[in-house]
């Protein structure tokens, strides 16, 4: 190898660009629609990189795909869904009744999106349309423990979309959605602004509370910038030290 240093410094590269090109985090999206009439529909939508070992770094499953995946195939996707499904979340009605979604799964874009483009990523998205138990009261969602992605909790009820929503993390338990008034049934938690961050970092003692916001670290550092950049700096050097020499 004819310039170690800078294939070494290529490779430095490399690595520290692959986490940047990951595609991002899929999550599950749990989506009500609540009538007057007491008609209820459940819409789940779901990235099938959800099912792979790691899902931050597999291929989007795209249209194109699609086009050439035998229906054999696309039939185990669909009860693969159904599955995991079952496993990663649970509807809740209150009063508390038996809830076992019958859920039909359908091939779509991102929020239900027809397919178009050959490069658009497919979701498995099922849905089931039905009537509320006599009685209910409270619709609420739990992200069970035995997941590992996100779940996103959206409601609608009368033709209007429900100002809140809520990201759940495996083991939490969404707000209670009041039946009647179709409002949550608690506060949301109020926002981060800067004089919250400034009340923890101060409760904490005088630690840099937003490196657990912002992911960096203790020091303020950002560790995948400042490797990339020391990398490219490398190379930089390298190629003008050959420049001089020829």
């Amino acid at each position: 190898m004819k310039n170690p240093l800078l294939s070494l410094s290529l490779l430095a590269l490399a690595v520290c660009a692959t986490p940047c090109v990951a595609h991002p985090l899929p999550d599950v999206a749990v989506r009500a629609n609540f009538e007057q009439n007491g008609e209820w529909t459940l819409q789940v939508e779901i990235d099938p990189r959800s099912f792979q070992p790691d899902p931050n770094v597999a291929p989007y499953l795209t249209n194109a795909d699609l086009g050439v995946t035998p229906a054999e195939q696309q039939e185990k996707l669909k009860a693969t869904a159904r599955d995991y499904f079952q496993r990663v979340v649970e509807v809740v009605l209150d009063p508390p009744v038996p809830v076992k979604p019958e859920l039909a799964w359908e091939f779509t874009a991102v929020e239900n999106a027809p397919l178009k483009l050959p490069e658009d990523p497919v979701m498995l998205t099922g849905t089931w349309r039905t009537k509320l138990p006599a009685g209910s009261t409270g619709y609420s969602i739990k992200a069970l423990p035995a997941g590992t992605l996100s779940v996103l909790y959206h409601n609608t009820a009368l033709g209007k979309k429900v100002e809140r929503f809520q990201i759940l993390f495996p083991g939490e338990t969404s707000y209670v959605l009041d039946l009647k008034t179709f409002t949550p049934r608690t506060k949301a938690p109020p926002p981060i602004t800067a004089e919250s961050v400034e009340a923890v970092d101060a409760a904490a003692g005088g630690s840099d509370a937003m490196c657990a916001l912002c992911g960096t670290s203790a020091d303020g550092g950002y560790l995948l910038p400042t490797a990339a950049a020391v990398a490219v700096i490398v190379i930089l050097v390298v190629m003008m030290r050959k420049k001089r020499a020829a």
